[in-house]
């Protein structure tokens, strides 16, 4: 019988490895930052008419949220005043669509947009004529008549059925919501209290019917979290039956976000070992709930498009978690949003709402950096994509596609994941990798062996080395 329980050593010896996940590649660290509003606009000239049938998600942040949440690393201001929501959409936002489609129009482009995703932040933060003023701007723009999902990031605190159904009045026919834990305790400590009672009143019937598919995101290694905690939060969250979950490990970064230090008064946060068990505890229980793995952190229902989008190699993992269809082409506004246009071009706006508006003042784009990929890197991104959304990678289809002899372009990766092969997390035959049903826990850890800028610094033996003396030793 074949081991697929993670045991201590393994994650001492590869836990250290990385403190991304991998949402693109070369990672967001690594993009130029003298790419800004002229390098932007040659990239769009350049790659959108090559590419006029691909789809396209148009992705649009609103930074604002009405409480802070200490858990959270993404780009956001915390404000009770409406007005700086209203000025933000007006002023900033609605410049920015403009300028940006004056361009294209300038040069005779037309985006293919199929997608919308509104992230925040909190896009639900908009009162309904805003938002609807906010879609009738994106209508005077682009065609809505043949879009696919229409998605919107959903703080379930701050909407009731009647905004839900208000919502798919205005095209939005996909829902993400966060959840992030249900345990009273875990949520006290994270500034985010909302129980499970509170889907049920918003998710009814009604609602259900109208959105066929919907997502929940939840949170892993947050303080006081259980084996106990998490067992219970999943028996809810299959109660109340999402089509798509996706689980993501808690990203601590006090440096970034000071705020987060407020998670760890009351007791440490779970530490690695606690973390893979309670990741072993959702893919568990999701699993004997009869969804289905669709990748390194999401879940889908069998009959889910994201699971048939998997199942047909047409998924991607990226910022926004596992999408499907046009999620390798973004064309994304407002401040800190990312685009990346196929594998050839990435794209990140300011993340200063201040520095945003004084760009958009300029008549500029509000480009912070970004990144046109070298045929290497588009090689490796394509390795890091199948490692953790496939769990495979085929030599012959990277061969056929870049012209490459794959064990000799890789020899040295190869080489390197001696060790990931010993320890039963990786096989490897003439024509392909796989990554085993143990080795899935470390998928970020494996793709890490094949990227060319932070690959891994020490060898996992002299790791595990250390490791063990220290615990032997403590000082």
């Amino acid at each position: 019988m074949k081991n697929t329980k993670v045991n201590g050593d393994l994650i001492k010896k590869y836990h250290e490895d990385l403190v991304y996940n991998y949402s693109e590649y070369p990672t967001k660290d690594n993009w130029d930052y003298k790419f800004k509003d002229l390098e932007y606009k040659k990239s769009l000239n350049d790659w959108l008419p090559r590419n006029i049938d691909e789809p396209i998600i148009f992705y649009v942040h609103t930074p604002f949220c009405e409480q802070l949440c200490y858990f959270c690393t993404c780009s956001k201001l915390i404000t009770k005043n409406y007005e700086n929501v209203k000025n933000y959409l007006y002023q900033s936002l609605f410049k920015e669509i403009d300028l940006l489609f004056d361009f294209l129009e300038k040069n005779k482009i037309k985006l293919n947009v199929k997608e919308i995703f509104f992230g925040g932040g909190s896009p639900t933060y908009y009162k309904p004529d805003d938002f609807k003023a906010l879609v009738d701007k994106l209508k005077s723009k682009f065609d809505f008549s043949n879009m696919g999902d229409f998605t919107v990031e959903i703080d379930p605190r701050r909407v009731d059925e009647e905004r839900l159904l208000f919502y798919n009045t205005c095209g939005v026919n996909r829902l993400s919501f966060g959840v992030q834990e249900f345990d009273l305790n875990v949520q006290k400590r994270i500034n985010r209290v909302q129980p499970p009672e509170l889907f049920h009143k918003i998710l009814t019937k009604k609602v259900r019917e109208i959105y066929k598919t919907f997502n929940f995101d939840l949170l892993i290694g947050l303080p006081g979290q259980t084996n106990e905690s998490m067992e219970k939060t999943m028996d809810k969250v299959i109660e109340i039956r999402p089509t798509q979950l996706q689980p993501a490990l808690l990203a601590y970064k006090p440096w970034i976000a000071k705020y987060q230090i407020k998670m760890v008064k009351d007791g440490p946060l779970p530490d690695f070992f606690d973390r893979k068990r309670l990741f072993e505890i959702v893919n568990e229980k999701l699993l004997k709930a009869g969804y289905k793995r669709a990748g390194f952190e999401s879940y889908a229902l069998p009959n889910d498009p994201l699971a048939i989008a998997r199942k047909e190699k047409k998924a991607l993992f990226n910022s926004l978690g596992l999408q499907k269809g046009a999620a390798t082409n973004f064309v994304s506004v407002g401040s800190s949003a990312k685009g990346s246009l196929g594998d050839d071009y990435y794209s990140h706006n300011c993340y200063s709402t201040t520095m945003y508006k004084q760009l958009l003042d300029e008549e500029k784009l509000p480009i912070y950096k970004g990144m046109k990929l070298t045929k290497d890197d588009k090689i490796r991104r394509h390795l890091v994509n199948d490692i953790r959304t496939y769990f495979k990678i085929d030599f012959k289809e990277i061969e056929n596609i870049y012209e490459i002899n794959f064990r000799q372009y890789f020899d040295k990766e190869l080489k390197n994941l001696s060790e990931h092969t010993k320890d039963e997390l990786v096989s490897i035959s003439s024509d392909c990798l796989s990554v085993t049903e143990l080795g899935e826990n470390f998928a970020p850890q494996i793709a890490n062996v094949f990227d060319k800028y932070d690959p891994p610094t020490t060898s996992y033996s002299e790791r595990l080395k250390k490791i063990n003396t220290v615990l032997a030793h403590p000082s």
